[in-house]
């Protein structure tokens, strides 16, 4: 092969790499564009937020869904002992305006016989708050003394997720060692309990599924 051919070889083998180089560089580009949308992580809230130049999904609770938790000591929102206008406008915030209020009533009602001598139910349907004028450990003026939950709507839990038609073992689950089962003796049915927040959550039962929950200071039959 003379000189001047090889020069010629070379020159081509020398574009021929500058082609494949530049093709490399724009796939690349196009890969990068192509790549999967970047995710990251609030600490302070734990939501999770994907983002791309196209669209973007955030993954949070809706804005509708109440901010309330069924605990020992209140909903979250609102602590057993609080005055009724600001038990009823925490729990409307949340839940909109209620279904039923009963106004104050003898304390021997369709509630059972309450502490005190005046009670009142104010419901969101099957979310009951009920108030006393009487002394409970909760308060001596009128104050809210009781939450109880019979059925949903609305659906609600703990803050672990333990609510209405929950099971047994649900509840153990949830809360490994501190569930408390009574077994029915006529003509009281069977149910649990379990410390939430300040206080105790009172479970009952039909087998082994939860019919209702509540909390605070019983009414007698």
């Amino acid at each position: 092969m003379s000189g001047s051919t090889v020069r010629r070889v070379r020159r081509h083998l020398v574009l021929a790499s500058f082609v494949v180089s530049a093709l490399v560089v724009a796939a690349c580009a196009r890969g990068s564009d192509d790549a999967e949308p970047a995710s990251s992580t609030t600490a302070a809230t734990g939501v999770t937020t994907t983002s791309s130049s196209a669209s973007s999904s955030t993954t949070v609770a809706s804005e509708s869904d109440p901010e309330i938790e069924l605990r020992g000591d209140g909903l979250g929102v609102v602590d057993l002992g609080a005055a009724p206008d600001a038990a009823i406008a925490a729990v409307t915030a949340e839940l909109g305006d209620p279904t039923l209020d009963t106004g104050w009533e003898a304390s021997s009602s369709a509630y059972g016989t309450c502490p005190g001598d005046r009670v009142r139910g104010v419901e969101w349907d099957h979310l009951v708050l009920l108030f006393t004028d009487g002394s409970t450990p909760y308060g001596t003026a009128e104050h809210l003394f009781a939450w109880r939950l019979t059925g949903a709507p609305p659906a609600l839990g703990t803050a672990k997720g333990l609510g209405y038609d929950a099971t047994v073992a649900d509840a153990e689950e949830l809360y490994p060692g501190e569930v408390e089962v009574t077994e029915a003796e006529d003509p009281f049915p069977a149910f649990l309990t379990v410390p939430v927040g300040d206080g105790t959550i009172t479970a009952y039962l039909d087998g082994d599924v939860i019919t209702n929950l509540e909390a605070g200071a019983p009414c007698g039959e």
